[in-house]
């Protein structure tokens, strides 16, 4: 299928900004050559003559000059005259769900004393390399999520590494919290999103079965799975088990919270964790225990394609579903002993090292403004952190689904990973040895305890 013009246009606009900023950061210094078109055109998923286009624009800009026969060669740096240079690094996931590479390239418009130069991490999940990335001063301003800003917060709350602020009026309250320590805040709040139900229309209305509401328990839904599926090729119910974000929603809604002995080990005999992963099994063997997925997009892209009738996904997922030809809607997830989703927040903050703080501030001020974030409520279907942009209601740009609204009726819900009570680092530690338990090469007890020994 050919790929929609906005989708190319993002695609090429991304292109433009990673080979901008490899050039300014000297991935590719003066005298070297870029990737060949065959080679660009393979890595961003753009035609030939696109990426030619993307090429002309580096041309103009001056950074580099085309060779024919050859390639493309850098000829240097591109920066304002006088200008202070900001070095943004960002999650590249960020490009799709918010648009950020058009908010950057419209503050340095705004802006000639401030040149942002973007610079997209793909974020290592050691502590070493993430405080190392600061330490270095190699970013003045970085997007930060729940799970990395736990490796640059110091016991008492605070951080050595970041640069703190006072509380974010404009958000949502909740969102400020997990970046807070007393009145000081270290992560200021970019957009968020619960983890929900997915769901293709067509499907439902084909098999004549009621859609999702607010009190489906995990049965419900399996029933519904298996009457979706039935003599069809596809599955009725499909998530990412090993996601951080979805397996360990089972313990959050099972009332898991595991406590620590006087040296502060985990205590792991809990009869409500058991039931849980024991549930989560259930339930994969129920509706998908053929399927093995590498990614929380390997779910949306089955979705996407007709595959999968429900998935478990995020508002920023919702993204991936602007030109779908089928009717989707969107639901609040099942429910096991209470109903309960995973939160993930996404957030800016400032190095602590930064020279350039008065600028820096200056562009981060400039993203959480109103006007950015009704910017990024109306061009994606992904939540913004300023209250009053994500509850704008007017004459929209994107399609939403009907119940785009519905995260407000669920807020009561939300939950973070560490209301488990297990560090960023434990609860991955635990996903990781769980494997071997969904995948029935050994009993619970025998991962469990493997997993305590590893403590």
């Amino acid at each position: 299928m050919k790929p929609k013009r906005t989708t190319s246009r993002h695609r090429l606009e991304n292109m433009i900004q990673t080979l901008r900023s490899e050039i300014e950061i000297g991935t590719y210094p003066k005298g070297s050559f870029l990737p060949s078109e065959l080679e660009l055109y393979q890595q961003f998923g753009l035609s030939k003559n696109t990426v030619r286009k993307g090429l002309e624009v580096l041309v103009d800009e001056g950074l580099i000059e085309k060779i024919p026969r050859i390639g493309a060669q850098v000829l240097g740096k591109r920066r304002k005259s006088g200008a202070v240079t900001l070095r943004f690094g960002y999650y590249p996931s960020l490009v799709d769900e918010t648009n950020l590479l058009q908010l950057v390239e419209q503050f340095n418009a705004l802006h000639d004393d401030i040149h942002v130069q973007s610079i997209p991490v793909a974020w290592p999940r050691k502590q070493g390399m993430l405080e190392q990335y600061l330490k270095d001063d190699i970013f003045d301003v970085l997007t930060v999520n729940l799970y990395n800003y736990e490796f640059m917060r110091d016991d008492d709350g605070t951080s050595k590494l970041l640069e703190p602020f006072e509380r974010l009026e404009d958000a949502y309250e909740f969102l400020n919290e997990p970046f807070s320590s007393g009145k000081k805040q270290y992560v200021l709040p970019f957009v968020f999103t619960p983890v929900i139900l997915c769901y293709n229309k067509d499907h439902f209305r084909e098999m004549n079965v009621p859609e999702p509401h607010s009190g489906w328990t995990w049965d419900d839904l399996c029933k519904a799975g298996s009457r979706l599926s039935q003599d069809k090729d596809r599955v009725g119910f499909h998530f990412h088990l090993m996601s951080e974000n979805r397996w360990p929603i089972f313990l959050l809604q099972n009332d898991v919270h595991l406590q620590r002995d006087d040296q502060g080990q985990l205590q792991l005999e809990d009869d409500n964790m058991k039931q849980a992963i024991k549930s989560c099994m259930s339930i994969v063997n129920d509706q998908f225990p053929s399927y093995l997925s590498q990614s929380d997009s390997d779910a949306m892209n089955l979705f996407v394609n007709g595959k999968v009738s429900i998935i478990m996904a995020t508002y920023s997922y919702l993204n991936k579903l602007k030109s779908v030809n089928f009717e989707y809607d969107i639901a609040p997830l099942p429910q096991l002993k209470q109903s309960r989703t995973m939160l993930v927040v996404i957030g800016l903050a400032m190095s602590k090292r930064s020279g350039e703080k008065p600028a820096a501030r200056k562009f981060m001020d400039f993203l959480l403004s109103y006007e950015s974030q009704l910017y990024i409520r109306r061009h994606t279907l992904s939540l913004p952190s300023h209250k009053r942009a994500a509850e704008w209601t007017g004459e929209e740009i994107v399609q939403r689904p009907h119940r785009f609204h519905m995260y407000r009726e669920i807020v009561h819900t939300f939950r973070l990973y560490s209301d488990l009570g297990m560090s960023a680092n434990e609860l991955n530690a635990l996903g990781s040895e769980l494997r071997y338990y969904w995948s029935k090469l050994e009993e619970l007890d025998t991962v469990l305890q493997r997993f305590k020994q590893s403590l």
